[in-house]
């Protein structure tokens, strides 16, 4: 109880004394109460005999002003008359002394119970109650002993459980369009070593085998530095890949350069690595080949794996290859429980092992910690009681032989191999997940990957291939890349050589130089084995001692006309990127498409070409039946031929006198004469006697009884056995100019080459010579003359001839009886010839009508010539005119079929627009350009650009045109209103834009 301001206090009792003075308080506050008892104050038990307070010593102690005069007695009421106590100042001041005096005791109160170890201690309340409560120790302990109670229920409450990993893994499925690239990365600016692929992907030249993926602070509008995967709804941040720095996010690594000395049998699947390259080439048959034109395949495999004591690391992100110093701020040690086979990108790489965090013995607090970070993608299955880690590896392959990979398209089915020519297990690509190393020539129901429903039906993914034998195992595709060889250059026998040749004029180690500059004795010593014969003594055959040429950082440099190494990784042509296969996880939009078509026609979209080896083959063709011209022979072909394509051809036996044969194809006996392959099988428009005649293995060779007849075909333009896989954005092109007889008769050239054979032939008055391909950049001229056994070369085409850039040709009389070989870097074509399709989304995914004659290759020339193999050449030179889009002015509203456009049955005139009306200040009579309609279409999932086009010639007056849009399929030819002759048909961009996402 506390007593009033101004009331008697009579709170508690008190014990008395006679003859003493002090008094004992029982319950009383006299010096904390709200007003304390003071000094002056009146004390009485009887209200008759009264003492003054002359001392107020504690709340039970006061003293009076004389000796007690009753009884001594306990438990006496009592009361204090307030005299000083009872003033308003006192009030105040007792007041303010109570709450100092209590928030002190509770300060001292507050201090013991932080500090004690008991189970509890009391805290007086704002009335002066006790109150007992539990310390902070108490409740550590009771947390502790909860935690351990919950911890038998549900262990590692900080990890992320099973069903959280698979239901982000849902949500991404349903976000994304497929399995791919969700940030792409940025790439280093332009400098000397280092050039941009495409976006995210960069070379370093200076370092052997190595592409690059993400930059920091680099270049582009990625929304990361670095690259970010989705791969099949798990999402990982391809950082330190492979590095420790920060610079970049992922080195991918390729196998070494081929060095001559391993063959490979396309009927068996055998590779071999023989001692020598001599040894090599005198094994070859007609299936086992010495391995000189390679492509290399790369991609990402992901996989799911348990980490327990026989795997007991996890990496950063999941990276296997991570070369991290810490995860989450945990040092991470190299992983030697794992052998070197299992963080191999390729076959022998022994030298990407990766650092981690050793599982089983990390402590409760990094565990948490690494575990926490869901980045790190590790989850607990409660159902099993284990940990487990989604974990990327990059992995890269050799092509098995020369030539290009078969299956590695995204397409709805198929199986990841090698050759396109079989789904046998000498061309699949081995899974490997979790095992130390990879399958090896799988075989079965497993250990490959597949792209069908039937491989792994519950974990099928687009954009990726799937693991039949391993639950949860992917592997997405990236690219390919076009490989170099060790061997010598030479523009015949070995086309992807890089190094030089040694001269034949002495033993001095320093003579090595070009094909062009050797002074050879004997011609014959140019061959295929020879540009790799490490062995030879042979002075003009390269040694291991006297050619240290052709690799980064060697002496002699490189001894091709572009001056690249063989185990460098370049961003296009010869030795780079083919195929750009990082395809964006997100869908395709309206937006993406119209980009693309800007890109594609401002001459800055990556193409992509089939490139052949050089090849000069016969064609056997046998009459087996009597009925003239009714008969249809059998050819024996390295490939079939595309209508559009051109080749040579000239007649080598026929067992015939029928004079109708012979009067029709009279001068293949005696040159070679250039042909348009019209269609298949095989029939070749020839110009025969100055007109243009068919020459059909149908109608004009077979006839009668057995007739035998033997035509050898020259492939000239890429037309040879694909063999050199693709070339990207720039690349190194060889054409020839000479009489076809000349060319042939030159052991050099005998063998065929890289490249084309351009119309014309030099006899000394002739001075327009076309080039068959844009020129970007002069790379040499070599020539010789009838009888020489050397060559000339110039660096430059115009310190020889004179090269008109705007019209693509060599403007300059060439003497008669000579060749030249004219070595120039191009592009590659952007667009393929393909049948029409239906449009995607209808009028909807239709666009405008593209029309350009400007020979400038970023505006409008390289659309063309991919478009209809045809060069524009106009310098359009100050004339906007030179290029522009215009409407359609009428649709005719049928082909409708499933709201398509562009079916089978839609005819010429169906689509028309405003006739073209191209202006420039530099138009001649004979100019080029074209028209283009771009619409766009679905094929398994993934977005293409279509462009029904039609070639332009200006005949002085007008363009010839009738302003249609004609769907043709293919390339083939018609005639526009002026009666020229003009190409028209239908292409299709080279490489997918990227995934539709279905939300059907």
């Amino acid at each position: 109880m506390t007593a009033s301001a101004g009331a008697w206090y009579r709170v508690g009792t008190v014990n008395v004394t006679k003859n003493n003075a002090a008094v004992t308080g029982v319950g009383s506050s006299w010096q904390n109460d709200v007003i304390a008892i003071a000094i002056g104050d009146f004390f009485t038990l009887d209200a008759k005999t009264w003492y003054e307070v002359i001392a107020v010593n504690s709340d039970t102690s006061i003293t009076l002003d004389r000796d007690f005069e009753g009884s001594t007695g306990t438990n006496k009421t009592y009361a204090i008359v307030r005299n000083t106590s009872g003033t308003i100042l006192t009030r105040i001041a007792g007041q303010v002394s109570v709450q100092f005096n209590q928030k002190q005791l509770f300060l001292d109160e507050l201090r013991t119970w932080l500090n004690s170890n008991n189970a509890t201690e009391e805290l007086t309340d704002s009335h002066g109650l006790k109150q007992s409560l539990k310390t902070p120790s108490q409740m550590v302990r009771d947390h502790d002993e909860k935690l351990a109670e919950l911890d038998a229920i549900n262990p590692y409450p900080y990890a992320m459980r099973k069903v959280e990993f698979e239901a982000r893994r849902a949500a991404n499925n349903e976000k994304f369009a497929a399995s791919g690239f969700v940030h792409k990365g940025k790439t280093i600016p332009p400098t000397t070593g280092y050039s941009k692929v495409a976006s995210g992907l960069w070379t370093n030249e200076l370092t052997p085998n190595v592409l690059r993926l993400g930059r920091v602070k680099g270049e582009g509008d990625s929304f990361t530095d670095n690259p970010q995967l989705n791969t099949a709804g798990v999402l990982v941040n391809l950082e330190k890949l492979g590095t420790s720095g920060e610079l970049y996010g992922a080195e991918v690594k390729f196998p070494p350069a081929e060095d001559g000395t391993r063959t490979y049998d396309s009927a068996t699947g055998m590779s071999v690595t023989h001692a020598t390259p001599a040894i090599a080439f005198a094994s070859e048959t007609d299936t086992n080949k010495v391995v000189t034109d390679r492509v290399d395949m790369w991609g990402f495999e992901a996989f799911l794996r348990e980490i327990n004591d026989d795997d007991p690391f996890v990496y950063a992100k999941g990276l296997i290859q991570s070369l991290a110093n810490d995860i989450n701020g945990v040092a991470t040690v190299s992983d030697n429980v794992r052998p070197v086979t299992y963080f191999a990108w390729y076959e022998g790489d022994e030298d990407s092992r990766g650092k981690g965090v050793n599982w089983q013995t990390a402590s409760e607090a990094q565990r948490r910690v690494i575990a926490s970070d869901p980045e790190n993608n590790i989850y607990f299955d409660d159902a099993t009681g284990k940990f487990y880690q989604w974990s990327p590896r990059g992995r890269s392959f050799a092509g098995n032989g020369n030539g290009d990979w078969g299956g590695v398209s995204h397409s709805s089915t198929g199986i990841l191999r090698f050759s396109s020519g079989s789904d046998s297990s000498i061309n699949r690509v081995g899974v490997q997940g979790g095992n130390n190393t990879s399958e090896i020539n799988p075989t079965g129901g497993s250990g490959y990957w597949g792209k069908s429903s039937q491989y792994n039906a519950t974990r099928y993914q687009t954009g990726v291939y799937n693991s039949l034998s391993h639950e949860d195992c992917y592997f997405l595709v990236c690219g390919t890349v076009n490989r170099l060889n060790q061997g010598a250059y030479h523009p015949s026998f070995n086309t992807s050589g890089a190094r030089k040749w040694r001269d034949s004029n002495g033993s001095v180690l320093s003579t090595s130089d070009f094909w062009h500059d050797i002074n050879r004795d004997v011609t014959s010593d140019f061959s295929r084995v020879n540009a790799f014969n490490l062995q030879s003594t042979n002075v003009n055959e390269q040694t291991a001692a006297s050619n240290t040429s052709g690799f980064i950082g060697s002496a002699s440099g490189s001894g091709r006309p572009d001056g690249k190494f063989y185990d460098a990784i370049y961003a296009s042509g010869q030795g780079g990127v083919c195929r750009d296969m990082r395809y964006s996880a997100w869908g395709l939009t309206s937006r993406d498409f119209y980009a693309q078509d800007r890109l594609l026609k401002s001459g800055e979209f990556r193409g992509s070409e089939a490139i052949t080896n050089p090849y000069v083959p016969s064609v056997y063709m046998q009459a087996s039946s009597s009925a003239f011209y009714t008969s249809s022979p059998s050819l024996r072909l390295t490939r079939d031929l595309e209508a559009g394509e051109e080749v040579y051809v000239k007649l080598n036996r026929i067992q015939d006198t029928e004079t109708t044969i012979h009067e029709r194809i009279n001068d293949l006996e005696t040159k070679w004469v250039r042909a348009l392959v019209v269609d298949n099988p095989l029939r070749l428009l020839v110009a025969s006697n100055g007109t243009n005649d068919v020459f059909s293995n149908q109608s004009q060779i077979a006839s009668g009884n057995s007739k035998n007849v033997i035509l050898d075909f020259l492939f000239l333009g890429g037309l040879g056995e694909p063999s050199g896989g693709h070339m990207a954005s720039s690349y190194l092109k060889l054409d020839v100019i000479g009489d076809p007889n000349l060319v042939m008769a030159i052991p050099d050239l005998v063998n065929g080459w890289d490249g084309s054979l351009c119309d014309g032939t030099p006899d000394g008055v002739r001075n327009h010579f076309p080039l068959t391909a844009p020129v970007i950049t002069q790379k040499g001229v070599s020539y010789r003359g009838v009888g020489d056994s050397t060559w000339g070369y110039s660096a430059t085409l115009s310190n020889l001839v004179n090269f008109y850039g705007v019209q693509n040709t060599i403007n300059h009389v060439l003497p008669e009886g000579y060749v030249y070989l004219i070595n120039y870097e191009t592009l590659a074509k952007v667009l393929k010839p393909t049948v029409h399709a239906t449009s995607y989304g209808g009028l909807a995914g239709i666009g405008d009508v593209y029309t350009s004659c400007y020979s400038n290759l970023k505006h409008g020339g390289m659309f063309a010539y991919s478009a209809s193999g045809v060069i524009n050449n106009s310098s359009a030179s100050g004339d906007a005119a030179s290029v522009y889009s215009m409407p359609l002015k009428t649709i005719q509203d049928r082909g409708f079929n499933g709201g398509g456009m562009f079916q089978p049955n839609d005819s010429i005139g169906v689509f028309s627009h405003d006739e073209v009306n191209l202006r420039s200040n530099n138009l001649i009579s004979g100019a080029k350009a074209i028209k283009a309609l771009s619409y766009q279409s679905e094929e398994n999932q993934q977005g293409y650009l279509y462009y029904a086009y039609t070639e332009l010639e200006y005949d002085g007056s007008d363009w010839g045109d009738d302003g249609k849009i004609h769907l043709t399929d293919a390339r083939q030819s018609m005639l526009d209103t002026n009666g020229n002759t003009v190409k028209v048909g239908t292409a299709r961009i080279v490489e997918p834009l990227g995934w539709i996402k279905n939300d059907k």
